[in-house]
């Protein structure tokens, strides 16, 4: 498991010595709250072998408490993930606490913690052409960020991207079954959804920081926060990145600086680690008992940039789409070898393949017994890949 003790000083951070533990089960504790004012978020599990799964807690009851006794409590929605029953923001100079009782009567609890001193924010996010230490041709996305007080010194980053997927052989027509017993029939008609235009959004799930500790300015020029290679398939049509920067107080900087040591953040709670890493959190049932995870509560401001592939590689042939689109066929309104069978009903009914025209012959005529030219549902169906619910925020 994870160890380590964090020696903190007022204006750094020092090396720590892991010790060697066995595997324990313990509570993992995701909770960041911020001053945006909407239903903030926890995330409970329990520490995993490397083979295992994951392991939700759920059924626990959660909630943030200030120090005038106001109470916000969370709502478990899915396993291990609890949401605040209302929208609030954390307030300045105000002390919170963080409040967990488990299903089996375990209290736990973190110190108390404050809102950072800041007063500043994202200034700009921008993308450039660039080339990268392979000498692979990409898109560098960068982030500007000022605070003219110089208090916020300590920040972490996330990046949510989202892109459009349109397929290549999308069709306003599908094709519906009649008759699916002999003589099978089938027809075409406009499509019942809609299927040409969709949008996906992927979450980091690294650690990203920097810090302007002992600069003579808080100011952050041109920090790199994501290297997109030219060839990246949802960069092909229309991109978008919202970057969140969170200013952190010298303890959670600390804290998620030095998980961001461990080989890979994404494996810290399985038991191939070296380790234990103190947090904030700790149980009020058994002083003996470690608790990972940090309660952080940080300032949170945000920016977000759209471009299309054109914008910034002009002489570039456009990125492969998602999935191979060059199998065409024309499958058998009744299989001659059987024709109690219908291989086009048959994967109409699947879902597998997408109308693309009508199968003629010389004379225009269509070919009675394979009437479609057809393709895999991925290459005419945005739905495979995404959502086809535009989102609020974008921007054509």
């Amino acid at each position: 498991m994870l160890c380590s003790v964090l020696m903190l000083s007022s204006s750094c951070v020092e090396e720590f010595i892991p010790e060697n533990l066995s595997f324990e089960s313990l509570l993992v504790v995701e909770a960041s709250v911020t001053d945006e004012f909407k239903n903030h978020e926890i995330r409970l599990s329990r520490t995993f072998k490397f083979n295992d799964d994951s392991l939700f807690e759920t059924g626990a009851q959660v909630s943030i408490i200030d120090e005038f006794q106001n109470v916000n409590n969370f709502i478990e929605l899915e396993p291990g993930t609890y949401v605040s029953a209302n929208e609030f923001a954390i307030q300045p100079n105000i002390n919170y606490r963080l409040s967990i009782m488990t299903k089996d009567n375990s209290s736990y609890e973190s110190l108390p913690m404050t809102l950072p001193n800041s007063s500043g924010g994202i200034t700009d996010v921008t993308y450039t052409r660039s080339i990268n230490a392979d000498n692979v041709v990409g898109i560098e996305i960068l982030v500007d960020s000022f605070d003219p007080t110089g208090n916020s010194n300590y920040y972490r980053f996330e990046i949510e991207e989202t892109y459009r997927i349109v397929p290549p052989w999308y069709r306003v027509l599908e094709i519906i079954v009649i008759s699916d017993t002999p003589p099978f029939e089938v027809a075409t008609q406009p499509r019942s959804q809609e299927e040409r235009e969709c949008f996906n959004t992927l979450y980091s799930t690294g650690i990203l920081q920097t810090q302007t500790n002992g600069f003579s300015e808080d100011r952050i020029t041109k920090f790199p926060l994501k290297f997109i290679p030219a060839d990246t398939t949802i960069i092909r049509d229309r991109y978008s990145i919202l970057v969140k920067q969170f200013v952190q107080s010298l303890e959670a900087y600390t804290y998620f600086n030095t998980l961001n040591d461990f080989s890979n953040s994404e494996s810290v709670f399985s038991e191939n680690q070296p380790g234990f890493l103190n947090g904030n959190i700790f149980s009020k049932t058994n002083s003996d008992e470690k608790v990972i995870g940090f309660f952080e509560i940080a300032s949170m401001t945000s920016k977000r940039i759209f471009f299309n592939y054109g914008d910034v590689f002009p002489d570039l042939t456009r990125p492969p789409f998602f999935a191979e689109c060059t199998d065409f066929e024309t499958p058998f309104l009744s299989d001659p070898s059987d024709p109690s069978t219908s291989p086009l009903i048959e994967k109409v009914k699947n879902n597998e393949i997408e109308y693309v025209e009508d199968n003629t012959d010389f004379f225009g005529n269509i070919i009675e017994n394979q009437p479609f030219v057809v393709i895999n549902r991925e290459c005419g169906d945005c739905t495979v890949f995404g959502s086809n619910i535009k989102p609020d925020f974008w921007i054509d």
